[in-house]
């Protein structure tokens, strides 16, 4: 990858995180903490789309469907297949109310 795409890629990902700071507090349970729902939204968006984007980027190398990604719809479904299940997981968690957990002893 070109030093420019990666440093795009970064400032598009920076851009995301900090439009996402409003979202994030609409949306988070009343309960949660603001800051606490935000690292839960960044922290599983970005676990979950890592983790989709490398396998299936794998996949795509494997079943020999790497060039398809050149062209512009079947590049935007693998990243609507990246993005919208990591997207949903992490607003799911931001939504749900903090534990509460008894005291240890």
């Amino acid at each position: 990858m070109e030093n420019g795409t990666f440093f795009a890629a970064f400032l598009v990902w920076i851009a995301f995180f900090i439009l996402a700071i409003p979202l994030v507090l609409r949306i988070r349970h009343p309960d949660q903490r603001p800051f606490a729902a935000y690292l839960i939204f960044v922290s599983l968006f970005t676990l979950i789309a890592g983790i989709l984007f490398a396998l299936f980027s794998w996949l795509a190398v494997v079943m020999d469907l790497s060039e398809a990604l050149n062209r512009l719809f079947p590049a935007i479904v693998f990243l609507l297949l990246v993005f919208a299940p990591a997207f949903l997981v992490a607003i799911w968690q931001a939504r749900k109310p903090r534990l509460r957990r008894p005291p240890p002893g």
